[in-house]
């Protein structure tokens, strides 16, 4: 029964062959597109679901729809639908300019370039605090007028959009 010379090497299946690696591509693909595979009532299932349990008000329920079955499927309204939902104008531009081949990943709002530099700001402000060892004063200073000028900026502009 070992495998002595001459015997025919012993081939075994289970977990450490094609189950491992089919159990593990499910999970990869489940990771990669939760929603990969479910039909049109399976989705409008969860999407229901989803709504009645985090009470989120009917006026958003056509926008949770279109992201849901566009997370789905990033080309789920190219063709007319049958259950009606469409893209306005706006949307598909939107999605344009998110698209990695012909958007542009810098085109961002300024608001966005501006809480990044100050969380960054605030990041390293918490690892000197944790490093017990003080930052040079000068540059402390610095950074906090240049985060209350950056927000205070944001609020002049704001207060001149509205």
């Amino acid at each position: 029964m070992g495998n002595e010379a001459g015997d025919e090497p012993t081939v075994t299946t289970g977990i450490y062959d094609n189950e491992f690696d089919e159990a593990s591509e499910n999970i990869n693909r489940t990771l990669v597109n939760p929603f990969g595979g479910k039909t049109h009532k399976e989705m409008n299932d969860l999407i229901d679901a989803f709504m009645e349990k985090t009470k989120i008000d009917e006026i958003y329920a056509e926008h949770i729809r279109k992201g849901a079955f566009l997370a789905q499927d990033n080309e789920a309204f190219q063709d007319p639908r049958e259950d009606g939902l469409q893209l306005k104008p706006e949307e598909r531009a939107a999605l344009v300019l998110e698209d990695p081949k012909t958007g542009n990943k810098w085109n961002q709002p300024w608001i966005l370039y501006a809480l990044v530099g100050c969380c960054s700001l605030g990041a390293a402000v918490q690892g000197w605090d944790e490093a017990k060892t003080p930052p040079v004063p000068r540059i402390v200073e610095t950074m906090e007028t240049l985060v209350f000028e950056v927000l205070s900026i944001r609020l002049r502009i704001c207060a001149v959009q509205s």
